[in-house]
Parts: structure tokens; C-alpha cells; sequence
């Protein structure tokens, strides 16, 4: 089987560009021909389609005048350049069905309606929450939220869901209000994949079809040998900093146990706060290692007691775990 796969980044950007590449190499030890259709970025390794990626987009980049911006904004909403780049990929490739990761915004969600005019199947993996809330992870005011806005996307702009400036809460809220208008990604997705039942559970609570929704559960490639973990090692958070993730809230614990130390790997728009946290509290014990990937990450994780996942979405756990990582502590 042909399978083409659509992500935003070509490289091991974060957990699900991680997933993807594994998969991908997965699938081919099975026998499968796959291809990635993304965004043109040199730190990716170079593939034979690499013509047919989107530019280079970086909608951050403060030398974007207000034209460009505008134009930026125009591309996120629907992107008639991504589609008529992947239309050219899919005439040489030739997939038999396409598995469609993150898209959003670089790619846009227009090249869903190509698929769809290409009659290629496509399987939708959902690694969050775009399809239900304009800013991608159920989060208001820097908490858990289950209450997703469907077809009311204009809270975005009220509601504390998004931390940048108004106007890309306006191109959020027009995205999310277009697709669902259109219905794109009820007609054009055969089949949605979701890591948990609680995903698949709030699809089908907001008008999805639940006989279109399956629950897959992410798969890990297991070390062929395993080292055992110091008695005495650092705990370890390895992901992206961002604020849902509660890193905060994991260094504001470790002032409680200065003698357990704590490795900090990964990168993200809140390490600058996260490392002026440290220092305003004068955290001696914890230690930001900056985005660490591959045999290295593997290191790290290896070298640790345990790993930690601080997410504000698991609050009560997260009780039970300081309180016991106190006790440890003392």
C-alpha cells in the first residue's frame, strides 16, 4: 500500500512528528511505500518530494510587515498554494490513502478538500483538540477545560484561551467558524483515530459520528536492552514547555525537596518564564537541558529515577505524586 502522510513539520519537532517518523519506518518494515507531504524546513532530512512542500512559513517572525501578516493569516485560514502543491505531489506519488497528522495553519486545512477531490481516503490521527477549540488543547486561563466552544468560536476571543494578541485570536476564531461552516472535516475525513476514550467520547458529545472514531493508543519502540536507573538519579520531564504541560507547577514542588534534583528537557514557549521562575525562587535543583532528541534523550531518561508528567489536566493525581515525592524528599 501507498501512504501519504501530511504534517506541518519535517522533522522531530515534538512528540507527534516523533510518532510519525516511527510509524513511517514501522510501515515500511512491512512492506509499505510511504511519503511525507510538509513544509519545506532545512532541518528536515531531504526526501524525493521535497519540490512539492509548502515554503517555509514562520508566522512569528517580527520582521513580517503588516501585508505579510495579513496574507499569513489569509494562508491559515485556507491555503489554495497547499493545495495546488499537493495536488502535484499526489499526481507523482500516487497514494493509495493518506494519514493526516498536523496540518493546521502551515498547511491548512485546505488540503483536506484536495484529498477529497483526489478520492484518496483519508485517516485523520487526532494528537489534539483542533477540530473542537480554535487554540488546539481545551485550555482557558491556564487550565483544564472540557467544555469545547462548537460553534460559539467567537470565546476564544473572551474566554482567556489564547495568550497572543486579539488579531490571531480573530484568525482562529474565523478558521474554526469557516470549517465548521463548510463541514470539512465531517466530509472530507472517512475516519478519525483517537488516543483515548475520553477523546473519542467528546468527539461524539459535539456532533462526530462515532461509527467514524477509533481509539488507538500511541505505540513505543522499546530498547532492546534497558539500563537499570541509579538509586539516586534526578527525576526527569521531557516534553514541550508550554503552559498546560505544568512545569510550572513542577518547579514550584521541587523548592519543597532541595535534595531530589530535576532534569528539565525540551523547549517551548514558556522556558523563558519557566527559568525566571527557577531564579525568583532561588531553585538550586533543578536543571533546563534545552531540546534533547535521540540517543541523548534516551540517555537522560535512562540516568533518571523515574520520569514525571505534571499535566494541570491531572490534578488530583498530581497531589498524591507530591506528596509522596515530599516524603521521599525528606
Amino acid at each position: 500500500m501507498k501512504i501519504l502522510f501530511c504534517n506541518k513539520y519535517n522533522f522531530r519537532f515534538s512528540g507527534t512528528e516523533s510518532y510519525i517518523f516511527e510509524l513511517m519506518d514501522l510501515l515500511r518494515s512491512r512492506g509499505h511505500e510511504v511519503a511525507l507531504f510538509s513544509m519545506r524546513d532545512s532541518r528536515g532530512g531531504g526526501t524525493p518530494y521535497d519540490q512539492d512542500f509548502v515554503p517555509h512559513i514562520d508566522f512569528k517572525d517580527p520582521r513580517n510587515g503588516l501585508l505579510t501578516q495579513a496574507k499569513l493569516a489569509a494562508h491559515a485560514v485556507y491555503s489554495v498554494q497547499a493545495r495546488k502543491r499537493l495536488r502535484r505531489m499526489i499526481s507523482s506519488f500516487r497514494p493509495d490513502i493518506a494519514h493526516v497528522r498536523n496540518i493546521y495553519h502551515h498547511l491548512s486545512p485546505s488540503i483536506l478538500w484536495e484529498l477529497r477531490a483526489q478520492h484518496i481516503p483519508v485517516l485523520y490521527h487526532l494528537n489534539d483538540f483542533k477540530v473542537l477549540c480554535p487554540t488546539y488543547n481545551l485550555v482557558s486561563n491556564g487550565a483544564a477545560c472540557e467544555r469545547p466552544c462548537t460553534g460559539k468560536f467567537w470565546k476564544v476571543l473572551t474566554q482567556g484561551c489564547y495568550a497572543g494578541p486579539v488579531t490571531s485570536s480573530l484568525v482562529l476564531a474565523t478558521e474554526a467558524y469557516l470549517h465548521e461552516r463548510v463541514g470539512t472535516y465531517k466530509k472530507c475525513v472517512d475516519h478519525f483515530l483517537v488516543p483515548s476514550q475520553f477523546a473519542e467520547q467528546l468527539l461524539i458529545q459535539n456532533g462526530f459520528d462515532g461509527a467514524k472514531i477509533s481509539v488507538l493508543a500511541h505505540f513505543q519502540v522499546l530498547p532492546e536492552s534497558v539500563t537499570a536507573a541509579p538509586r539516586a538519579g534526578s527525576i526527569v520531564y521531557f516534553g514541550r514547555l508550554s503552559a498546560e504541560k505544568g512545569v510550572s507547577d513542577l518547579i514550584r514542588a521541587m523548592k519543597l525537596v532541595p535534595n531530589v534534583h530535576l532534569l528539565i528537557a525540551g523547549n517551548g514557549p514558556e522556558r523563558p518564564g519557566l527559568q525566571t521562575l527557577t531564579l525568583a525562587l532561588n531553585i538550586k535543583n533543578v536543571e533546563f537541558l534545552g531540546h534533547v532528541q535521540g540517543e541523548k534523550l534516551k540517555q537522560v531518561i535512562d540516568s533518571g529515577r523515574f520520569t514525571v508528567l505534571p499535566s494541570r489536566a491531572m490534578k488530583p493525581s498530581a497531589r498524591v505524586f507530591w506528596n509522596r515525592l515530599r516524603k521521599r524528599g525528606r
